[in-house]
């Protein structure tokens, strides 16, 4: 029998089974040191510590997230006191997201194991290799968020 789709080949199927495996390696590594952080959240606090303050819509565009997963995502930063909600100085209706000083001590924490993770995953590759991965990772995901659904 003729296979129809052949799944070990497929572009979707390596970048989702890499970006699976990178965040249960980050989960596992992040658990053992005794960080009870999910990959999403890890990459939530990143990009909010990377900016002063977001909207929550601003931060699930960032994450390429929808409306009900950044919510949900918002929500477990907040109960851990990870994020802090303030208003927004330009329009007092409007509510930014702003990471606390938990998070950034947390993010010392983890810059580490997060850094561990992208290592072992790229052993083997030189610079050049990794340049070129990245400028076709970018121009996929342009590519696809170009696409209408």
């Amino acid at each position: 029998m003729q296979t129809i789709y052949d799944i070990t080949n497929s572009l979707g199927h390596l970048t989702g089974l890499a970006s699976r495996l990178f965040g249960n390696l980050l989960s596992a590594r992040f658990q053992a040191t005794g960080i009870d952080m999910t990959p999403e959240q890890w990459g939530a606090i990143v990009v909010l510590l990377d900016t002063e303050a977001l909207s929550q819509r601003d931060l699930g565009d960032q994450l390429y997230l929808d409306k009900s997963s950044v919510s949900r995502l918002i929500a477990g930063l907040e109960k851990r006191g990870w994020v802090e909600r303030t208003r927004d100085p330009d329009d007092s209706r409007k509510k930014l997201l702003v990471a606390t000083e938990t998070a950034r001590d947390l993010a010392i924490r983890c810059s580490p194991i997060a850094r561990s993770v992208l290592s072992d995953a790229q052993v083997g590759l030189d610079d050049d290799d990794l340049t070129v991965q990245k400028q076709i990772l970018t121009r996929i995901i342009s590519n696809l968020r170009s696409v209408d659904p």
